[in-house]
């Protein structure tokens, strides 16, 4: 049962989680997290323009590279999105390549193991790890031996612009120009009428808040530069509680999980627990008929993502990813969210798969 009145919750404040990265080494805050990719390529001073990639990766994180002109090679993945570490040995000693990317797939598949190869066969080679969805557990999960550390934050947060560095090394800055202004603002809009959308539900602002999005997205996929964080933007990281944004996510995944129990057509990855041990991003699942059940979920005004439809090279390099692209809908855990909005959610779930594979 839902409550209302009483008295207000407390206002959380900031436990100045992003400060606390400075700790670690260099940290450098950009517009997004391409351009995150980009500043951390560009800082790999390597003779060797190879990189590999893991074959579950979007465009954003392939296109850094591949503008820069890096060849861009991708190694396949385990079923539970780990390195296949055979595979990648043997590009390792075929290529010796100047980088290589890894990822902690939804805070289930730790890269140690991917590292500790890398470096073992190839010590010169730089190791970025993306860390996007793990962006408020790096103090937990980082590795000395990662050379850069990388994450897109508006993936995680209400911020307009973000992305964030993270190295041991210094970094060169002069790569880096002045903050995009312009793209702040738009997405500043569309989050400021989205906003208005929830108390109004007005279709103005829905259509305001998409045109804005809309509008962002196309500026951002013109990048030719690097461009520093908006002002704006740090001024909302400021206000950011790690501590807060924890608790919400990991009772929000256990819950739904917890919904989700016994649900037949719905797959988890193997090792989903293992998110719960930091600040899980999303909850993954895959299911056969997955355009289907994404567009019956938004008749319902539920929007879960598809992370990501990768290029026909990946998909021939790696079954497992092949599978995740055609099959994969990311559920929202996040901390928008309270024990109500994750009965509806799981409720709204139930009855689409329900109805879907009558």
């Amino acid at each position: 049962m839902r409550e209302f009145g009483s008295e207000f919750p407390s206002i959380v404040l900031s436990d100045g989680y992003f400060d606390s990265l400075k700790r670690l080494g260099h940290c450098t805050f950009l517009r997004s997290g391409r351009e995150a990719l980009a500043f951390a390529a560009k800082n790999c001073i390597s003779e060797i323009s190879v990189v590999l990639l893991p074959a579950y990766c979007c465009w954003s994180m392939s296109a850094p590279f591949e503008r820069m002109g890096w060849q861009v090679i991708f190694y396949r993945l385990m079923p539970d999105l780990s390195a296949d570490l055979d595979y990648l040995e043997n590009l390792l000693r075929k290529y010796h390549p100047g980088a290589v990317l890894t990822m902690n797939y939804f805070g289930i598949a730790p890269t140690d193991s991917t590292v500790a190869l890398v470096k073992s066969i190839c010590p010169t080679c730089y190791v970025i790890e993306d860390f996007s969805h793990c962006t408020f557990s790096l103090l937990t999960i980082y590795n000395p031996n990662v050379d850069f550390y990388v994450s897109s934050i508006r993936k995680s947060i209400g911020v307009c612009d973000g992305a964030v560095v993270e190295s041991s090394q210094q970094t060169d800055l002069r790569f880096v120009q002045e903050a995009d202004v312009d793209f702040a603002i738009l997405r500043q809009q569309a989050q400021w009428n989205k906003e208005k959308y929830r108390y109004t539900q007005g279709s103005d602002q829905k259509q305001a808040f998409r045109q804005h999005l809309s509008d962002a997205e196309e500026h951002l996929n013109q990048f030719h530069t690097i461009h520093a964080i908006s002002p704006t933007a740090m001024q909302m990281l400021a206000t950011i509680s790690r501590s807060q944004i924890a608790f919400a996510r990991q009772t929000n995944l256990e819950h739904l999980l917890a919904c989700l129990e016994g649900l037949q057509h719905i797959v988890l990855l193997p090792h989903m627990s293992r998110a719960l041990s930091g600040v899980p991003f999303s909850l993954p699942v895959l299911t056969r008929r997955r355009d289907e059940m994404q567009y019956q979920l938004a008749q319902y005004g539920l929007y879960a993502a598809v992370l990501w439809p990768i290029s026909q090279e990946a998909q021939n390099v790696c079954p497992v990813s092949a599978r995740m692209s055609e099959e994969m809908l990311s559920l929202p855990i996040d901390q928008r969210f309270d024990y109500d909005d994750i009965e509806e959610i799981g409720n709204i779930i139930i009855q689409v798969v329900t109805k879907l594979y009558a």
